[in-house]
């Protein structure tokens, strides 16, 4: 059976190897894996591009570290003051933990601000 969900994430990004934030809140329900059908991301800065990371995890990680680089799923570009949205064909891209995101660069890089992430796809 499937159960739809939807997120975004309620902080700011930070880079990679510092933090990364929940985009599924609350994780994978135990005992079902999540698949990804839609992002939609929103850069504020206005000169700085950059990359949002999405890493399978369900540990956002203390300050200084980060998810293991086999976590990692996808890399998405998002250009100065600009959105992106994707849409992934069935069954989307699957995430057996949780959803993490973390942005590329430092300190020259894209502003991604609380609410600026949302996911949609549904669990199985």
């Amino acid at each position: 059976m499937r159960y739809a969900r939807s997120s975004y994430n309620d902080e700011a990004l930070d880079k990679y190897d510092s933090d990364c934030r929940e985009l599924l809140q609350g994780g994978v329900t135990s005992g079902r894996v999540f698949w990804l059908r839609g992002i939609t991301i929103t850069n504020a800065h206005a000169s700085n591009a950059d990359q949002v990371i999405l890493y399978d995890s369900d540990t956002e990680g203390a300050e200084g570290t980060g998810p293991a680089a086999t976590d990692r799923r996808l890399a998405i570009y998002c250009g100065p003051a600009n959105t992106v949205s994707l849409d992934f064909p069935a069954p989307g891209i699957k995430f057996k933990d949780g959803v993490l995101a973390a942005k590329l660069e430092s300190p020259a890089s894209g502003t991604f601000a609380t609410h600026s992430i949302s996911i949609c796809g549904y669990e199985e």
